[in-house]
């Protein structure tokens, strides 16, 4: 009897271990496969992230180039304008570009002269001071000489949501060193104009490279619908699925001295393969299925041998 006990004991110690073991295996299984899928995760994000920037960064030099066409001109016809913004061919080399503009200052406003495409030009003679977050990025523009972009607005030529960007002109062609003088000496703004829905479509259409990411670009820190400037998929609301998310991350983007917020999520469908993300359970599974089959295994060996005896 006491051999039996002994034997017995011995066993239950020898599947207590085996259990143990497939545990301990399908923990770090488990960490190791969170881990890598974290890490793709990462990779992805820095990569979108520097998409968007890179994206800014070519708008912006789109924007320059409007400045200095303006800058070098002492009036402008719409026969040169025309000509001017067909070269750059638009639709082909910035499909994201909804439409290009000129706003000539007149006391405190901003009256839209030319615009391109002509389809567009529902937009001209609009005040573009007449809206604050407008009226901001232009004082903005004018007064540090650079390239802004607004936040979130509703387009005037056919009321959707988009953003723009502009660029300053003076009247000797260069910003003056005071601010006082650049006040002084402005001339009009060049405007970049965005839809929101379009502000990212030959990077994200017609296929898409991140088909298991949801994100949402945002200008400023406030992740609310009103600063809301590109949502890869209105028809899911990151904000309203806060504990849906396996992996969420929050950039803060800086260009130019203009803050933006990239918020970014991941599907249910994102990750490793179906093989590889059900490897922890398999792990689980197969430990303990293999824990009792030597535990039975034994047993039994044990009990025909009539060391009960």
């Amino acid at each position: 009897m006491d051999i039996l006990k002994k034997y017995f004991t011995l066993l239950i110690s020898v599947f207590i271990v085996l259990v143990a073991s497939t545990i301990s295996t399908w923990w770090i299984t488990k960490q190791v496969v969170a881990a890598k899928t974290n890490e793709i995760f990462l990779e992805q994000v820095i990569t979108l992230e520097s998409w968007i920037t890179n994206r800014f960064d070519l708008y912006k030099t789109v924007s320059q180039g409007l400045q200095s066409f303006w800058a070098h001109a002492d009036t402008v016809t719409i026969k040169e304008w025309d000509l001017y913004t067909k070269s750059l061919n638009i639709e082909e080399n910035f499909p994201s570009i909804t439409s290009l503009a000129y706003a000539k200052r007149i006391n405190d406003d901003y009256i839209v002269d030319f615009v391109y495409p002509p389809e567009r030009s529902a937009a001209l003679g609009f005040n573009i001071a007449s809206e604050e977050r407008r009226l901001a990025a232009i004082n903005k523009a004018i007064d540090e000489a650079t390239v802004t972009v607004t936040d979130r607005v509703t387009l005037a030529a056919d009321q959707s949501p988009g953003f723009l960007m502009f660029g300053s002109l003076y009247s000797e062609g260069k910003a003056p060193e005071g601010l006082t003088e650049r006040r002084a000496s402005v001339q009009g703004v060049s405007g970049i104009v965005f839809k929101s829905e379009n502000v990212f479509k030959n990077i994200f259409e017609p296929i898409d490279p991140f088909p298991s990411l949801d994100f949402e670009l945002y200008k400023g820190k406030v992740l609310e619908d009103d600063h809301v400037l590109y949502d890869h998929d209105a028809s899911h609301y990151i904000q309203r699925n806060e504990g849906m998310h396996t992996l969420k991350t929050r950039k803060t983007i800086i260009i130019d001295n203009e803050i933006f917020t990239l918020l970014v999520v991941s599907k249910p469908s994102f990750g490793l393969s179906k093989a590889e993300k059900n490897l922890p359970n398999l792990v689980l599974v197969g430990g303990f299925v293999i824990s009792t089959l030597i535990f039975a295994l034994f047993y039994n060996k044990i009990k025909h041998q009539n060391l009960f005896n």
